[in-house]
């Protein structure tokens, strides 16, 4: 499972369009879970991101699914692992998990996905300082997006330098730049991703990470088991 973060306008949308093709070249079967914002009326998703992927309507190879973040505050909606899930027994190969934006603390989709990019652009400097802490945490690749603006190379050396002062074991964190607008760079995340994916099956990374999603997933079914009963018990009293 491949989650796609990073905040509003970095070009998430456009990059993973690029990416479903990539993977459809390669002869992967690609899922898409698309997380839009909620309309605050129906709850459905708001933005629609199979509109913006018609490309691939036609193509058995993929499906594409948006969904509303329901509230959620983490980039993710709480019926995402259950999409993830089905689309991974239905065969796919690639499942690419868009969000609606991250920030400091909106970082839920590391409990979810084996791999997870960070799409930044080249005016994401601020960002970069606010979410310092939890972007290394989160990130198995930095993508760089939109780097024939100004200010390219800058965030580039900028999130080089913040790798190597972590001192991180292990896999070492790939920081590159696209265009995904004109299909560059997309073809070397592509490889990047199945090198992350031959890392993760070749070390005992693969368990650890499976036994930190399930237990992510139990916190947050006990979560929203005691949020319901709460909820029940206010009105009842009410």
């Amino acid at each position: 499972y491949i989650g796609i973060t990073g905040p509003p306008g970095a070009g998430k949308s456009t990059l993973v369009n690029r990416l479903i093709a990539q993977g459809r070249a390669l002869g992967k079967k690609v899922g898409v879970i698309a997380i839009d914002p909620s309309s605050p009326f129906s709850g459905g998703a708001l933005l629609g991101d199979r509109i913006r992927m018609q490309d691939h309507a036609s193509d058995e190879g993929v499906f594409i699914r948006s969904l509303g973040s329901r509230g959620a505050h983490g980039g993710v909606s709480r019926a995402t692992r259950d999409v993830v899930r089905l689309m991974a027994a239905f065969g796919m190969d690639w499942v690419l998990i868009e969000t609606v934006g991250v920030g400091q603390t909106e970082l839920d989709i590391m409990e979810i996905a084996h791999t997870t990019v960070v799409v930044l652009t080249p005016e994401s400097g601020d960002t970069i300082q606010t979410m310092k802490a939890g972007l290394l945490e989160v990130a198995d690749v930095f993508v760089v997006n939109k780097a024939d603006r100004d200010g390219a190379d800058k965030i580039l050396h900028e999130l080089k330098a913040m790798l190597e002062m972590s001192h991180q074991e292990g896999w070492e964190v790939p920081v590159l730049k696209t265009q995904a607008f004109q299909n560059v760079g997309v073809k070397e995340l592509a490889e990047i991703l199945e090198s992350h994916r031959q890392y993760l099956k070749g070390s005992a990374k693969l368990q650890e990470k499976l036994l930190a999603l399930r237990e992510a997933e139990l916190e947050e079914v006990l979560q929203e088991t005691y949020r319901q009963w709460l909820k029940g018990e206010l009105s009842q009293r009410a």
